[in-house]
């Protein structure tokens, strides 16, 4: 028996469970997905504008716009756990969509009347962040929110909080789940994924913040960062042309998501999987470089002055905003790609490295100045 006829046997139970080209359980899942969204769109109906700030506190790309410099600033090791957990939580989770080939609310209750075995479901109503162009399970925002948060809080509570406070540190972890929790409602409001989906996601992310905490990649060198970034090269195109191989379109979500959007201009070609490929290997090759011109320039992150600390937070994090307000152009292909690369690797560049190193210098003689 062929390797390949035994991918496709496979891709076709794979589908049998999570397509709807046959009436399964998964039309069931849906079905009732739908019900609990159109029960949660009710409830909040008047709260629209907090449901999307919610689901943007929760968006993958804040774990490298914020979470990221503010950890990293505040505690080296921290900061690295973050961005490997960002790199690889966003990676695992765009191989897995491919792999899972999971439908999103928004265009599901369209293509479902298009079959006879499920009754019409109730209308969704979308808004400006739902029409996310890649498939649905796990959820994205979801998983990457619970790794990051998962290695902030327990970090938060390890160092800023006494020993003995463990009144505190439960509070702590409530936050945590009530965070989660909003993150996932809010995504199920705006009807841009499934309960099961959201589920999936926080567990999957929680598992892996779990993992991450106990490997030490504060002791990785550029070396280490580099063989990471083209293993996972390899192994993204050991997916996307096994899924070429077997007969499937890779980018069946983008037709969907273009398909059924109620609004042309809310389909945003940055929350495709090549894109969130793309930043994971730029930021963690940038992080790597950065790295070794900190150890060069002899940098130090953790800077000793409060009031000095403080400024790197805001200029790391303005730097960041300012560089991710800026969008790439997308008519070009080749060109969106290279410049979000180049924009994150720079990006990761300037937290680490430039702006240290400006500091250091600037306060450098005043600190000399007060200890003489």
């Amino acid at each position: 028996m062929s390797s390949k006829y035994c991918l496709i046997r496979i891709m076709e139970t794979l589908n049998q469970l999570l397509d709807l080209k046959e009436p399964g359980v998964m039309d069931y899942v849906h079905l009732q997905g739908v019900y609990f969204i159109h029960s949660i769109q009710a409830l909040f109906k008047h709260h629209g504008d907090l449901m999307q700030f919610i689901t943007t506190v929760g968006d993958p790309r804040y774990a490298f716009l914020i979470y990221f410099p503010l950890s990293y600033c505040l505690h080296r090791h921290t900061g690295i756990q973050v961005i490997w957990l960002a790199c690889i939580s966003e990676w695992l989770n765009a191989v897995l969509k491919w792999i899972l080939h999971g439908e999103r609310p928004y265009w599901w209750i369209h293509e479902i009347q298009q079959h006879d075995h499920v009754m019409h479901p109730v209308s969704l109503q979308q808004y400006s962040l739902t029409c996310e162009t890649g498939p649905g399970i796990p959820s994205g925002h979801a998983m990457i929110t619970a790794a990051v948060m998962y290695v902030m809080m327990r970090s938060f509570n390890k160092h800023a909080l006494p020993s003995n406070r463990n009144d505190l540190k439960f509070m702590i972890w409530c936050l945590y789940g009530m965070l989660l929790f909003a993150v996932n409602i809010s995504r199920l409001f705006i009807a841009t994924h499934f309960p099961h989906q959201v589920v999936a996601g926080t567990i999957a992310g929680m598992l892996l913040g779990e993992v991450i905490k106990h490997e030490h990649v504060s002791k990785l060198a550029l070396p280490h960062y580099l063989g990471w970034c083209t293993l996972l090269l390899i192994l993204v195109a050991v997916t996307y042309y096994t899924i070429l191989l077997i007969g499937l379109d890779p980018f069946w979500s983008i037709a969907k998501a273009i398909k059924w959007c109620a609004n042309p201009d809310w389909v945003h070609p940055d929350t495709s999987l090549f894109f969130s490929i793309d930043r994971d290997i730029s930021t963690l090759s940038g992080f790597g470089v950065s790295l070794y011109l900190a150890k060069r320039l002899k940098v130090d992150s953790e800077l000793r002055n409060p009031l000095v600390k403080c400024l790197q937070i805001i200029l790391s994090i303005a730097v960041t905003l300012t560089m991710e307000s800026y969008k790439i152009p997308h008519q070009n292909e080749l060109i969106f790609y290279i410049g979000g690369f180049v924009k994150f690797f720079s990006m990761v560049n300037i937290v680490v490295v430039v702006i240290p190193y400006c500091l250091k210098k600037c306060f450098e003689p005043v600190e000399r100045i007060k200890n003489s």
